[in-house]
């Protein structure tokens, strides 16, 4: 029988690009699951695809980290990252939870990435010049190629390789990340066009103007006739691909648990093209469709863990900072989160650790706070547990309500 994640759950995250190297060192991962089981940690999340497509454990599907180009990887060549990171947290009694970032396949740095050979997978932008590359990048200054969610050949990637991890590990559960679009500006490929206009059922006549314009010369967004309906649409293709991704799981294996982890700028996240929140909740948004509601997929989930990305705790803290609202807070970021789930699944309310370099009382406080308000705190990443010497009172932090 399925367990829903408990309440009071410390969940840390092991990102591979940050620690793969060092943990390629069985001495590093067994200091790393044994100073989060006396710290009271209960989760692991460890990467098993990471955002530039490669996956840590031998795939059928895509690359292994080890065909990395510049070689950065190769301590992994031949090994199963996944595997082995399974074996240590079992001896220590930690549960992993394996992380996969869905719609990312290529970096723009190096052009790593499954997205170079296939070029028609990726996001096609508003305007190329939005991008370091001609398509996909998430953003002008970002290195992440995505790709385009309804593309078919895409999604039985992705599906993929949640059956071979469903199939083969034994792991609690499965988190999705960057499951989503790069950003508001993407993507504007004919397919997409195509099915956006099956979806309201007449042609668009001015494409793109109709979705949203740019403000001349910046990145800003007027909205356009179709913008309501146009966010609606994006957040249906993600809500879909996650029913499939979870019907998947289950077949192979009931007892996952199935969670995403998205950032808590609800009022945002159309950038994203997502909507997390549950389909009994009604977003007062000015971008927001009256049908926007029917896009919900958090009713898909056992919990959900929501990036509380901010150095300031307390609401009063924001609006003291002159921070634009008060979610711009961890505080005010598990109130949205709360309001929009409205009660339907577990929130795990998520922290930042670089935001409290320097500040480990605060980082405190903000421990405390995730775990009063929800069912635990999540703490990305491990990493900055190292770096910041911040092991030795982790105890304690975890342990305080």
């Amino acid at each position: 029988m399925k367990q829903s994640i408990e309440k009071d759950a410390n969940i840390l995250w092991v990102d591979f690009i940050a620690n793969g190297v060092r943990l390629a060192d069985r001495a590093e991962r067994q200091r790393l699951v044994n100073s989060a089981k006396r710290a009271g940690v209960t989760h692991l999340v460890v990467d098993a695809k990471i955002p530039y497509g490669h996956t840590t454990y031998p795939s059928a599907y895509a690359y292994h980290v080890s065909r990395w180009s510049d070689g950065r990887y190769k301590v992994w060549e031949g090994r199963d990252f996944l595997a082995e990171m399974i074996q240590e947290a079992q001896v220590a009694g930690l549960s992993i939870i394996a992380n996969v970032d869905v719609f990312t396949e290529g970096t723009t740095r190096s052009k790593d990435g499954i997205a170079y050979e296939k070029r028609d997978w990726q996001v096609m932008l508003y305007k190329p010049s939005l991008s370091s590359e001609p398509m996909a990048a998430e953003n002008a200054d970002d290195d992440t190629i995505f790709v385009n969610p309804i593309h078919e050949e895409v999604t039985r990637h992705e599906l993929g390789i949640l059956k071979e991890i469903a199939e083969k590990y034994d792991i609690a559960g499965i988190v999705l990340d960057r499951c989503r679009y790069p950003n508001v500006y993407g993507d504007f490929s004919e397919l997409s066009r195509r099915s956006f206009e099956t979806y309201i059922q007449q042609p668009v006549e001015q494409w793109p103007r109709d979705i949203f314009t740019l403000k001349d010369g910046t990145k800003q967004i007027e909205f356009g006739k179709w913008f309501g309906k146009w966010t609606e649409w994006r957040a249906l293709n993600i809500k879909h691909f996650v029913q499939s991704a979870k019907k998947l799981v289950n077949s192979i294996n009931p007892n996952l648990l199935f969670s995403i982890y998205v950032g808590s700028w609800y009022p945002l996240y159309y950038n994203e093209g997502v909507n997390w929140a549950s389909s009994t909740y009604r977003a007062n948004l000015p971008w927001a469709s009256k049908d926007y509601h029917v896009s919900a997929y958090a009713d898909e989930l056992d919990f959900i863990m929501t990036g509380c990305y901010y150095p300031e705790v307390r609401i009063e803290e924001a609006v003291h900072n002159g921070r634009p609202a008060e979610w711009y807070s961890v505080e005010g970021a598990i109130k949205m989160s709360l309001e929009a789930i409205n009660g339907q699944i577990p929130v795990i309310a998520s922290l930042y650790l670089k935001d409290y370099e320097g500040n480990h009382a605060q980082f405190a406080k903000a421990v405390s706070m995730c775990k009063e308000r929800t069912n635990g705190v999540m703490l990305f990443d491990v990493s900055y547990l190292d770096d910041y010497s911040w092991w030795e009172g982790l105890e304690f932090d975890l342990s305080v309500k």
